[in-house]
């Protein structure tokens, strides 16, 4: 499946976990829980979006689920890509922009009916607009770059742009997600001769 396949618009809840594939290699950054293109998203900024004691958030058949910290993350990683995907392919994108795709992402869905299904799911009310964001920017991507072809080519562009830390995986730019870190993200001075989480995707 192409990448164009796998961004969809995220509207409502239920949807909102996506596959991992891939990995790329990940850098670690002192209190810093990643890093983008220089900007920091720290772990207290994690927190602001997480109740105390935060539960795993399961997806929506309930196969499977994200450490919230995690999945947070990915939320406020890919708002920070996702400009840089769209300038790389000389689509920047404009608060305008972002406003008049708005009503189409809520799909019928009013904004506080999408915040009472994240408190619900263990987030809280403070997340809305950072995925309400993260659609609008789905929405303007999948306009804009059209092809797969638009798709690598941006992407390569911006392929040294991410560092996640270690504890919570690493960036899989072929998908723009955050997965479990592999043997093959550890930096050359160390091994390890166990399976890590990440090994398994990368068969």
């Amino acid at each position: 499946m192409t990448l164009l396949g796998k961004l969809r618009p995220l509207a409502v809840l239920p949807v909102l976990l996506l596959g991992s594939l891939g990995l790329v290699g990940c850098d670690s950054k002192a209190g810093a829980a990643a890093v983008v293109n220089g900007h920091r998203i720290t772990e207290k900024e994690l927190s602001r979006y997480l109740p105390a004691n935060a539960r795993p958030i399961v997806s929506s058949d309930g196969s499977n689920s994200t450490p919230a910290k995690k999945f947070v993350l990915q939320y406020l990683v890919r708002n920070e890509v996702f400009p840089l995907v769209l300038a790389a392919a000389g689509a920047p994108v404009t608060d305008a922009q972002l406003q008049a795709s708005k009503a189409s992402v809520l799909g019928g869905t009013s904004e506080a009916e999408l915040t009472k299904q994240l408190v619900q799911a263990g987030l809280t009310e403070r997340f809305e607009p950072v995925l309400l964001r993260n659609n609008e920017m789905l929405s303007l991507l999948r306009a804009k770059l059209t092809t797969q072809k638009q798709v690598d080519d941006a992407l390569a562009k911006v392929k040294d742009k991410v560092s996640i830390n270690p504890r919570y995986g690493s960036w899989d730019l072929a998908s723009l997600t955050v997965v479990d870190l592999g043997k093959k993200q550890l930096p050359s001075v160390l091994s390890f001769d166990k399976t890590l989480p990440g090994d398994a995707t990368q068969q």
